[in-house]
């Protein structure tokens, strides 16, 4: 298949382009700056979601989209630029592919557009509901869910065949922008005071790679959650400490207590003009659960997910060689 990749130089762009080309798939990815490295074999192409002329006229011919092109950030202030990106681009995007005839579109999204709860409770599944009560909290989230529906919508109305894929938090090397990994580097880095009482959902990011593969040929109108493990937010920090050889935080509290500690943090580092040691909205965050089942992708695109220590021991080496960290 010719494929068009948005988002190929970010973390799981990197790798699913990868795991395409390892398929035999012929790949054009959209790149606006053409210092991003590429591999030799994919055509980098320069284009914006605003170009919708030029952009109709690299899809053509192509037999699908892989549309990874994204922006993960917990900072209220680039809600904005969140929604533009993962709505609006994505509407672009879409009447792009409609006017190109290029029907087959796989969205990678996350799961947490579906798989996060106040209380502990049985593991989510790709029929849940969305907790928009909760999501709502938070507009990384809640674009990506908007995102989720217009693909979704288009599907049901049949101008696309759309597949939603939802991974957990991605861990593994590769992540050069620290995207999905900067928790890792913070536990490493002693920047988490205490231990609240949610639970985290992590997958490889090599495992979920090659799913973007098996999707191209799903079953069109399906979402699947792809997750490694579930655990505490006590299990991750020991497991991540363990892997770079540094100490746990003895504090726990409650996430109301963790939540009034980081505020009161973040507004003495302003008053400093210093970055806080941690954020506010992160530890709101570990105050909840987001443990969820992809026991459906396993049984419909073969998924399997490799031990999650092996992947927590990998994120921490590669952080290790980046020299973001240093082992005492």
């Amino acid at each position: 298949m010719l494929l068009f990749v948005t988002g190929g130089t970010g973390f799981l762009g990197r790798a699913v382009i990868d795991a395409l080309l390892a398929a035999g798939h012929q790949v054009r990815a959209m790149v606006r700056d053409p210092r991003h490295k590429l591999p030799s074999a994919v055509d980098a192409v320069e284009v914006g979601f605003e170009d919708g002329g030029r952009l109709r006229e690299l899809l053509s011919g192509v037999d699908a989209i892989v549309h990874l092109a994204g922006k993960v950030s917990r900072d209220p202030k680039d809600s904005a630029a969140m929604h533009h990106l993962h709505v609006e681009c994505t509407q672009k995007l879409l009447d792009a592919a409609e006017a190109a005839q290029v029907k087959r579109i796989v969205l990678a999204s996350t799961s947490g557009t579906i798989a996060v709860n106040a209380e502990p409770r049985r593991l989510a599944t790709e029929d849940d509901e969305p907790p928009f009560e909760l999501i709502g909290k938070w507009p990384y989230y809640t674009s990506k869910r908007l995102q989720e529906q217009e693909v979704l919508r288009r599907d049901k109305k049949g101008t696309i065949e759309g597949v939603v894929l939802n991974p957990s938090l991605l861990l593994g090397p590769g992540d050069e922008r620290l995207s999905s990994t900067a928790d890792v580097l913070n536990i490493l880095n002693r920047r988490v005071p205490a231990i609240t009482d949610g639970t985290v959902a992590l997958v490889d990011v090599r495992d979920v790679a090659p799913m973007f593969v098996k999707a191209l040929t799903a079953k069109r109108g399906e979402r699947y959650l792809l997750n490694g493990a579930n655990m505490s937010v006590r299990s991750f920090v020991e497991r991540v400490a363990l892997a770079g050889g540094v100490g746990v935080p003895k504090l726990k509290l409650k996430t109301s207590w963790a939540v009034a500690g980081a505020k009161f943090m973040e507004s003495v580092a302003e008053v400093l003009d210093r970055v806080p040691p941690i954020d506010a909205v992160s530890v709101d965050m570990g105050g909840y659960h987001w443990g969820c089942s992809s026991k459906k992708a396993e049984r419909e695109l073969g998924f399997v997910a490799r031990d999650p220590q092996a992947t927590i021991t990998a994120t921490v080496r590669y952080l290790e060689e980046k020299r973001l960290f240093r082992r005492s």
